[in-house]
């Protein structure tokens, strides 16, 4: 299975049998006034093809459709879903630690196919998992998460055999001092269920989207 990273927490999944999913699409025309950190209309739309396209939660940044080629069929979460040998499913999370004051829910979606089972955390930033979603998550064997102070209780709660950061995330302190942390050059990686690591691998792969003026 490949792993590409396009921009912010879109990535493009791509099965061994060609099933294509990519995941969270951002909005490359809309620059908002405040916080979350600058974006800009010079990083180029996902504009590719796609099968499948998750979202975890409406956000600009995460709910682009427009910005994806082809009819995909679309999952936002809620009830289990299976569609060209792909199994979708989700668990309910909190944007932050604020529940309804604060920026929303989350559909934490789950990918399984080719012996993997994927976690796409979206805009999760809760301080911990709550045990009734630790056990609706189960195994995670690649975990697709943003970066910031709640990230090491969600890989101690995981466990994930591959990490990829995403979504503002920055080579901080913390995934320096991980076993396994590698920043690559590249833009896409493979793993098989046959190729996982042993122990956990953080792996901060290269934006494929740089703004084109880069």
């Amino acid at each position: 299975m490949k792993f590409k990273w396009y921009y912010t927490a879109s990535w493009r999944i791509t099965t061994d049998t060609g099933v294509s999913i990519i995941t969270d699409p951002y909005n490359h025309k809309y620059i908002p006034e405040g916080p979350p950190p600058p974006f800009g209309t010079d990083h180029p739309a996902v504009g590719e093809q796609a099968d499948i396209v998750t979202i975890t939660h409406g956000h600009f940044d995460h709910s682009y459709i427009c910005g994806v080629k082809g009819v995909p069929r679309i999952y936002t979460g809620g009830a289990p879903l299976e569609y060209k040998g792909i199994r979708l499913s989700s668990v309910e999370g909190w944007h932050d630690n604020y529940g309804d004051c604060g920026r929303g829910v989350v559909s934490c979606v789950g990918i399984e196919a080719d012996g993997l089972r994927i976690r796409h955390m979206g805009d999760y930033g809760q301080d911990r998992l709550t045990d009734e979603q630790l056990q609706k998550f189960g195994k995670v064997d690649i975990l697709f998460t943003c970066w910031g102070d709640w990230t090491p209780a969600l890989l101690d709660q995981l466990k994930p055999k591959v990490v990829f950061p995403m979504h503002h995330a920055v080579v901080d302190m913390y995934m320096r001092s991980l076993k396994g942390f590698k920043q690559l050059d590249v833009s896409e990686v493979e793993f098989s269920a046959d190729t996982l690591p042993a122990e956990m691998k953080c792996l901060m792969l290269k934006q494929l989207r740089e703004p084109t003026g880069a």
